[in-house]
């Protein structure tokens, strides 16, 4: 099957890109590189450096490569970026995506995939776990982009003769990475290998679903065929706190250290676990790594020798 990833090279994009090329499939990364890296993207991915505002350029790309499917992945997705920022936030997340669908509709393309987001989609839930047909009411500008996003893409894919499907993710964790993500487990990570004293924002009690890079990436393929016109929660159906995960990665790092207590980031959720249960039903998907085994090789993938050392002294 021919299918173009855009965002391919980054964190995510780049184990969805490594999971389409493993099952088979043809795939084009479309990527402008401001976050992500050719390094990450094995020789068998073709690649177009090209940003998805760009509106001619990725027709242009689009309609050279002509896929079947289309993973849309590229997104600003800092949620303290999207509030002292929301208009560049919207340029690149809801332009980028209409961008994306007109490219999508001109070349004749099946399906879309999105990458939703469901920590911040559904704002402060008042049930947990979270299950798909609780409201949509983000508290920040990046989760109300990601719902825009979806309006979008669910009206339009109609319009233009497309299916979809709607993969909300909880926070993904794994090797490539990537400090500016801001993502905690990396940041921390991060710290550690340079040093310095990790940073744990708001009280560390905050407690959030974590799922691995190369179990979302799995999602990812098993929606090219299945879940169309659905949207489903891809996490681990459990949480964990900061805190937990800071002293389990010390204890990982075989290092002793004080963290750095800083405010609460706005826009942050203070707890979130996803029901999966749809996923499971209608994609076949379930996550396969347990948290303490993604924790454990993300470790390794970071800090290497040192990890490996601690691991076994």
């Amino acid at each position: 099957m021919r299918t173009l990833v855009t965002g391919g090279a980054g964190f995510v994009g780049s184990h969805i890109v490594e999971a389409l090329l493993t099952a088979g499939h043809e795939v084009l990364v479309v990527d402008n590189l401001a976050t992500g890296s050719r390094s990450n993207l094995a020789p068998q991915a073709q690649f177009r450096l090209v940003d998805i505002t760009n509106r001619d350029e990725l027709r242009a790309a689009f309609a050279e490569y002509r896929p079947e499917v289309v993973l849309h992945q590229a997104a600003q997705t800092l949620v303290a970026a999207s509030t002292s920022d929301p208009i560049r936030d919207s340029e690149i997340n809801v332009v980028g995506t209409l961008n994306m669908l007109e490219a999508a509709g001109q070349a004749g393309v099946r399906k879309i995939i999105f990458a939703s987001s469901g920590g911040t989609v559904y704002g402060n839930p008042e049930r947990q776990p979270v299950v798909e047909t609780e409201p949509l009411r983000p508290i920040s500008p990046y989760g109300v982009s990601k719902v825009a996003g979806e309006h979008y893409i669910r009206v339009l894919c109609e319009r233009l003769g497309m299916v979809y499907t709607n993969l909300r993710y909880g926070n993904v964790y794994g090797p490539r990475d990537i400090p500016a993500s801001q993502h905690v487990i990396t940041a921390f990570l991060h710290a550690i290998d340079r040093g310095s004293q990790p940073v744990i924002e708001w009280d560390g009690e905050q407690s959030k679903d974590y799922v691995y890079a190369a179990d979302v990436a799995q999602a990812n393929l098993l929606a090219l065929n299945l879940g169309d016109d659905e949207s489903f929660n891809i996490g681990s159906g459990s949480e964990i706190s900061v805190n937990s995960i800071f002293k389990l990665i010390c204890r990982l790092a075989g290092v002793e250290v004080d963290p750095i207590r800083a405010p609460k980031r706005s826009g942050d959720v203070r707890r979130f676990t996803l029901d999966c249960t749809r996923a499971d039903r209608l994609l076949n998907w379930r996550p396969a790594t347990s948290f303490q085994d993604g924790l454990r090789a993300t470790v390794d993938f970071y800090l290497g020798t040192k990890a490996v050392h601690a691991a076994t002294s």
